[in-house]
Formats: C-alpha cells, sequence, structure tokens
C-alpha cells in the first residue's frame, strides 16, 4: 500500500506544474515513482500531496527556480510517512540546514578557510531557522516567512560552495594533488562518416582555438552496432577516423561505450537470439576492436546500462559478458583499462522503472570488490525528460561525488545541461498536455484502478514541455559548477561533455547516439528515442555551428586550473604560456 505525505506551501511561490515534478527517495536507495497531487488549502496556500510505493522514510526532492542554474531540485531532510500537514519550505530548509552545516564541518577539518562574514551569516540563518521551527505555524506570514528562510539559505549554501570551489581550484592549479582532471568530449559514429570536419566550422573566428583550449581527452562512443553491421563483417571506417582525430590532434581517448544493451547499440540481426549467442557475438567484437586499436586507446568503457536494461540479454548474462569482456580487453592490451559505466549513477531511472538488478552504486560497488574494472565511467545528462537526470542543487553534487570516489577506483565522468527549451516534441513525464490523459497521477480520477503507479510512470508519450527556464547562462553556469565540483576529487580523472552538438543539426555532423538511418528506422517503428534525442539543446555548439559560452567557460577552467603534469609539462612551461597569452585570448575572456 502507498503511503502518504502531504505538505502546505504559498500558491504564488510554487505553480502546481511544477510541484508535481517533486519526487521521493527512499533512504540509502534511489528514486522511486511518486504520485502528486495539487489540491487547494486555503486561499493563499496549496496542499501537495504524495503517494509512494514505500513503507520507508525518505526524502523529498522539489524542483525550485534559480537565476544563476535555471532550475536546481532542493531536497528535504529525511521524513517518515505521515498524513499531517507540514510546511514544504520548511522542510526544505530544515534539509538545506542540515547539508550546510554539515559540509561546513567536513571541509573545515579539510582546511577551508572561511570568512568571518560568512561564519557570522551561518549562525544566523541558523538562529533564523530555529525560531521559525518553533513558531505558531497557524500565523498568517508563517509559510511567506519560511519560504524567505528557504531562499536566504539557498544563497548562503550556493556562498559556501563558491568559497570551496575556489579554494579547491587554486590547490589543484598549485598541483596539491597527484594528477590533474582532464576535460574532454563526447561525439558518434555519424561524425566521422562524412569528409569534412564535424566538429568545428572554419568559418567561424575562433571556434577552433577554442576547441583546442578546451580539451585533452576525445570520447568516440562508437558502438558495436556502428561497427558490425553483417555477422562478422565489420565497418571500421568511423572507427579508425575517429582515432586518427585524436591521434593528430594529441588527444588522450576514451572509448565507448562500447553498448549500450539496446537496439541502437546492439546489431538487430541478435534480436531474437539465445544469451549465449549475443554474449560469444559481443566478446568476438570486443578482441576484434582492441587489437585493431593496437595500444591507441588508453581506457575502453565496455557497457553502460548493463543493470537496467530491458533488451536481452539477461541481467545475469550482461554481468558475466562484461567481466569477462574487460578482462580480454586487458589480456590483449596490457597497457589499456576497461571501465564499466552507468547511464543513469544517480538512479533516477528508478523513477520511471522498477526492473534494474541493483540500484547503480550497488552493481559498481559489487564489481569493485571483485577488481573487475579498473574504474567507472559515469554519464549523467542533466534534465527534465524522461531519461535525463533532474538538476541537483550544489550540496547534492558533493554527495553524489563523494559516495562514487567512496569505491577507491579511478571515475570518468560524462555530463550535459540544456541551454534552451527544446523546439519538439520530447519523451517527458512532466507537461500540461499529460493531464487529460494520465487521470489520478495529476490529481484527477484513475480510469483504471487496478493499475498501479508503475503503470503510470512507464513509457510516456512523446510531448511538448515547456522549459522556458533554460538558457546559454545557465547552461555555462552548471557546466563551470559541475566540472569544478568533478575536479576537487583526486578519483575524477576525466571529465567529459557527452554532447557535442545540438539534436536536429541541419550541418554535417549530428552528433546523435545514434545515425540518421537508425533513427528512421526507429521512428518508423515508433519507438521510444535515443537518450541523446532526449537532451536536444544541450550541446556546446548550436543547430547553426555557433560556439555556446559554456565552450568558452570550459576552454576557461582548462587554462586557469588545469595542471599539465598529465602531459609531461612542468609548472615553469605552464608560466610561460601564461606569459605568452594571444590577444584573442584576451578578446574571450572580455567576450565572457
Amino acid at each position: 500500500m502507498a503511503n502518504e505525505f502531504v505538505f502546505i506551501y504559498p500558491k504564488r511561490r510554487l505553480d502546481p506544474a511544477r510541484a508535481r515534478r517533486a519526487f521521493f527517495v527512499e533512504r540509502g536507495r534511489t528514486p522511486t515513482p511518486t504520485e502528486a497531487r495539487v489540491e487547494p488549502a486555503t486561499e493563499t496556500a496549496n496542499a501537495l500531496r504524495f503517494f509512494v510505493p514505500s513503507i520507508a522514510s525518505g526524502v523529498f526532492y522539489v524542483p525550485c527556480l534559480s537565476r544563476r542554474e535555471g532550475l536546481i531540485f532542493a531536497s528535504t531532510g529525511t521524513l517518515a510517512p505521515s498524513s499531517v500537514p507540514r510546511s514544504l519550505f520548511l522542510e526544505l530548509a530544515r534539509g538545506q540546514l542540515a547539508r550546510l552545516l554539515r559540509k561546513r564541518f567536513e571541509w573545515g577539518t579539510l582546511g577551508l578557510d572561511i570568512s568571518r562574514a560568512l561564519r557570522a551569516t551561518i549562525r544566523r540563518e541558523t538562529r533564523r531557522f530555529a525560531a521559525l521551527a518553533t513558531a505558531d505555524r497557524s500565523a498568517s506570514e508563517f509559510e511567506e516567512e519560511c519560504f524567505a528562510a528557504f531562499e536566504s539559505l539557498r544563497a548562503t549554501c550556493s556562498r559556501l560552495n563558491d568559497v570551496f570551489l575556489e579554494q579547491a581550484s587554486e590547490a589543484r592549479r598549485d598541483g596539491a594533488f597527484e594528477r590533474s582532471t582532464a576535460f574532454g568530449f563526447a561525439a558518434g559514429a555519424s561524425a566521422f562518416r562524412g569528409g569534412k570536419n564535424p566538429f568545428v566550422d572554419p568559418t567561424r573566428s575562433g571556434a577552433r582555438r577554442r576547441f583546442r583550449a578546451a580539451f585533452d581527452v576525445f570520447n568516440p562512443t562508437i558502438s558495436w552496432a556502428d561497427v558490425e553491421r553483417r555477422s562478422g563483417a565489420f565497418d571500421w571506417t568511423a572507427f579508425d577516423r575517429a582515432l586518427a582525430f585524436a591521434e593528430k590532434r594529441g588527444l588522450r581517448t576514451t572509448f565507448g561505450p562500447l553498448t549500450r544493451w539496446n537496439l541502437e547499440t546492439t546489431p538487430r540481426r541478435l534480436v531474437g537470439r539465445s544469451d549465449s549467442e549475443i554474449a560469444e557475438a559481443f566478446l568476438r567484437f570486443v578482441e576484434a576492436a582492441v587489437e585493431r586499436a593496437a595500444g591507441r586507446v588508453r581506457r575502453w568503457v565496455v557497457s553502460t546500462n548493463v543493470e537496467r536494461s530491458d533488451f536481452a540479454p539477461s541481467s545475469e548474462t550482461r554481468f558475466a559478458t562484461v567481466e569477462e569482456a574487460a578482462r580480454r580487453i586487458r589480456r590483449i592490451d596490457s597497457n589499456a583499462e576497461a571501465f564499466l559505466g552507468f547511464e543513469s549513477p544517480f538512479g533516477d531511472a528508478g523513477l520511471f522503472d522498477r526492473s534494474a538488478a541493483g540500484a547503480p552504486w550497488d552493481v559498481a560497488y559489487r564489481f569493485a570488490l571483485r577488481r573487475a574494472f579498473d574504474g567507472f565511467y559515469l554519464e549523467t545528462n542533466f534534465g527534465l525528460s524522461r531519461l535525463a537526470t533532474a538538476p541537483r542543487d550544489p550540496f547534492e553534487l558533493h554527495r553524489f561525488f563523494d559516495r562514487w570516489a567512496a569505491l577507491g577506483v579511478p571515475l570518468s565522468v560524462a555530463a550535459s545541461f540544456p541551454s534552451a527549451n527544446p523546439k519538439g516534441p520530447v519523451p517527458t513525464l512532466f507537461s500540461t498536455t499529460a493531464e487529460a490523459g494520465w487521470g489520478r497521477w495529476f490529481g484527477r480520477e484513475r480510469r483504471d484502478g487496478e493499475r498501479g503507479v508503475d503503470y503510470w510512470l512507464t513509457a510516456p508519450p512523446e510531448l511538448e514541455i515547456d522549459e522556458s527556464f533554460w538558457s546559454e547562462k545557465t547552461q555555462q553556469e552548471n557546466a563551470r559548477r559541475f566540472f569544478l565540483t568533478a575536479m576537487a576529487r583526486r578519483s575524477v580523472d576525466e571529465a567529459i561533455w557527452s554532447r557535442w552538438d545540438d539534436v536536429g543539426s541541419a550541418r554535417d555532423g549530428d552528433f546523435s547516439e545514434t545515425a540518421s538511418c537508425e533513427a528512421t528506422r526507429n521512428k518508423k517503428k515508433g519507438s521510444v528515442s535515443s537518450t541523446r534525442a532526449e537532451a536536444p539543446t544541450s550541446g556546446l555548439f548550436d543547430v547553426d555551428g555557433r560556439p555556446k559560452p559554456a565552450l568558452c567557460k570550459l576552454a576557461a577552467l582548462k587554462r586557469a586550473y588545469h595542471d599539465r603534469r598529465l602531459d609531461g609539462e612542468t609548472g615553469e612551461n605552464n608560466e610561460n604560456k601564461k606569459k605568452t597569452t594571444t590577444n584573442d585570448d584576451r578578446a574571450e575572456r572580455n567576450e565572457r
């Protein structure tokens, strides 16, 4: 039986469409399907009622607009189910304050220097919350005061986070860590099927220079299906061009994921075959790819989606197959590393299905104990579409990196953020259009009483969404925050932008996850679009080939903080490079 939570909030502080996007996370586990309903409570307040298929306590994540990041999901503290109404913004403030105090103590023990003014602000925020927590909740202005306290706490948390990122970045720049975080970008097979260079438009002034200034690593996401089009017949054209592209520009190569265990990345001829046939065919492909690369690839991402794919083979066979693939990679090339990938490492895929063989971190932990892989590849594409990850607040990002760093192995993280509202239908749960057809999920009577929450969350249709809070400026800020947070961890040695170009580009080099023929075939069959089609505005170049501010920001971060010792350069060489900064670089800084 579903458990009930009820929150009260001021109507004008959170519109119903955003309120229904909140979701529940079981304590210590991943997000779970959450049924939300908005009801009028008083003339000035609404009641937000949740039903969750769990008997455990947990945390709610609620979307809140931010001028800097566009939209951030703030979270409450741990709550037990109760039909007694709680103040939504008081609980959000409680969660925000708990994270603020915890991080202040944690970072203080690491040597973080917090100014006297910021320490006084934190004390003032603590006293303000204590007064609200013990105040008369029936007072007319109570909910508004809770909202004001929450907003003030968010600003204070942002200040503390900026102080930490600044000081951690200075430590990184000064060589306090053994190794640095390399910046990279990803592109699929379709980028290498044409004759032109798809990554820079030579007619765009400064585009080529910005490209070279921003990246150390190239991540070709060329999959099994891109190479093996017929049984045993490999087409290495895109594969070879991708390797040549990286070598010509002096980029380190992280190759893969080789499959995502879906129809787009697995040869369709294997549909309906037995688990053993699929596993043997994949291992043959892996061996052929590693032998052909002949030491030119430093890191192989064997697979993603191994824990939650609904495509054959079974989860047990997938686990055994990718582990065997890692062993064969290291046997063929002793200098290569084998990584296992996760497409939704925050676990947000649990909002839409409960069929996963385990939460991402739990699966990674089991593999880490077996030392099956050299590290993990974490692909996190933020947004509000069905397969995206809900944007987290700064302290949630730190918690995410800290937890994965606890595995004690290198991490390669890939991420992207939207820069505008999509101009076409995107598979998503969050749409006003969906309300008419989805019944009780949106607070109306459900027609089929026998179908549970899981049914209403599975495979939502393609719908128009209105997310006008995204912009190129918010994309730039999110990129800065995410990449700097990643750089603060020694375990993160690669930070990759996973969406090079906006989906739907009319120019050469459509970097969608699959080739155009695959997209056409899926459209005809009415299947759900690829994950990259769900992030149509998350590229570093827009549909006209214009570089977005986020690309300039990544280049600036690399120049300012990236320790070039990874490439064998000394600090003295870095200083010389700083002294020889070109006029174009100065113009680029002025533009930013």
